[in-house]
């Protein structure tokens, strides 16, 4: 069953340390009217844990409303900003959002966003305490059966790097 149908803003965030860059996103779901705000670091993909999907720590915590200026005063600046229009499905653990991804051309303008892709996105997350877990095997039997209605492709950061 659809949960929602949403639309998400994603603002990112970057810090260069010594150790390479961190990274943070401030997340604002349902835009336009009350809804959350959230920070969320998403660690590098673990690409030695498993072979047909990506494996990353994520950590998400509830924003107050001045997240933006904390972010800067910590040292952050801001990448890009993006707004994810699409819908939202639950599956057991699974959550699955199909969306297309518009640019927001200037910092929280969201009037004139335009489309990046023609193309539609689509995300599957579920967490999981190990890559051991049994729901794993739920989760790749799912993503099989989508095969035929959807490219699905695991992001490879490292290959993505070697290419440019």
């Amino acid at each position: 069953a659809v949960v929602s149908t949403q639309s998400t803003g994603k603002a990112f965030y970057c810090m260069k340390t010594m150790n390479g860059n961190v990274k943070l996103s401030i997340i604002k779901k349902s835009v336009g009217k009350m809804g959350a705000t959230l920070l969320e670091y998403q660690g590098l993909p673990d690409t030695q844990v498993h072979d047909k999907v990506t494996a990353r720590t994520i950590v998400r915590a509830s924003a107050g409303p001045d997240s933006q200026k904390f972010l800067v005063d910590l040292g952050f600046k801001q990448d890009y900003e993006v707004m994810m229009k699409g819908k939202r499905y639950k599956v057991k653990q699974m959550d699955i959002t199909i969306y297309k991804v518009q640019k927001v051309p200037k910092p929280g303008d969201l009037s004139n966003t335009t489309d990046i892709s023609s193309h539609y996105l689509v995300e599957m997350t579920m967490p999981v305490h190990s890559m051991s877990d049994p729901a794993i095997t739920e989760f790749l039997s799912l993503a099989e059966s989508l095969k035929p209605l959807v490219k699905l492709e695991k992001y490879d950061a490292n290959k993505l790097r070697e290419n440019k």
